[in-house]
């Protein structure tokens, strides 16, 4: 086999087993999905998510969904929370924890942590058998049968499916939330997107020294008036 058919069927295989573990989520759902959903919307703080490694990537990624449609969130370090950012989460908060194994060390310092501030815990989490998943008040289950990786090792098909989590539980809220195309033009003005949303006639029409003619003027009298902005 030559290299190009190679790399093609590499690619193909990838984009297959990331295919395939999305596809199984849909099975994963339970009550506790819908709870977590219901917890966030009637909460009357933010989303504080956490994670380590390709965990925390993956929760900057929800953070930035959830700003940008209506739910205010906040992304903080595992490692760093327990070396003082823990100040972030506020008594009505509700936290996030995500991690493929659910056992790393930083994640089983910071749960018992966050539970003496009293706050809820949802884990997105691909171990049910974890500390974690045990230990939120609420479990997600992201689990995958193989990384796309060749020795089932780096983080591939399961931070694709965490991240479809965190998107369908953008969009949940976004529809609890009634979020309509205005509402995200608030959030995102910038770029041409955002320009598409919030332009309307009013603020791109000239409102001062309007060239006016009248209606019995000719031609020659309305290139002028144009010309010299003058009626």
């Amino acid at each position: 086999m030559n290299t190009v058919s190679s790399i093609l069927n590499t690619a193909k295989s990838t984009i297959e087993l990331e295919s395939n573990a999305i596809r199984n989520l849909s099975d994963l759902l339970t009550d506790d999905f819908a709870n977590a959903v219901e917890l966030i919307y009637n909460s009357k703080g933010r989303v504080i998510i956490t994670g380590v490694g390709k965990s925390a990537i993956i929760a900057n990624k929800i953070v930035a969904t959830l700003n940008s449609t209506g739910t205010p969130a906040v992304f903080m370090h595992a490692a760093d929370a327990i070396h003082g950012d823990l100040g972030l989460i506020l008594e009505d908060d509700v936290v996030i924890c995500i991690s493929k194994s659910g056992n790393t060390e930083e994640i089983k310092m910071l749960v018992p942590l966050v539970k003496n501030l009293g706050n809820k815990i949802i884990s997105i989490c691909g171990n049910k058998e974890s500390y974690l998943a045990k230990e939120s008040d609420l479990f997600i289950d992201s689990t995958v049968e193989k990384e796309a990786c060749p020795n089932n090792l780096a983080p591939t098909s399961s931070t694709t499916a965490t991240l479809v989590m965190g998107d369908a539980i953008a969009v949940a809220l976004m529809k609890l939330q009634d979020f309509k195309e205005i509402s995200f033009a608030k959030f995102h003005p910038g770029g041409s997107l955002g320009k598409r949303l919030v332009t309307t006639i009013d603020t791109v029409m000239q409102k001062k020294n309007l060239p006016i003619c009248s209606k019995d003027s000719n031609i020659t009298d309305i290139i002028h008036t144009i010309t010299d902005g003058k009626s």
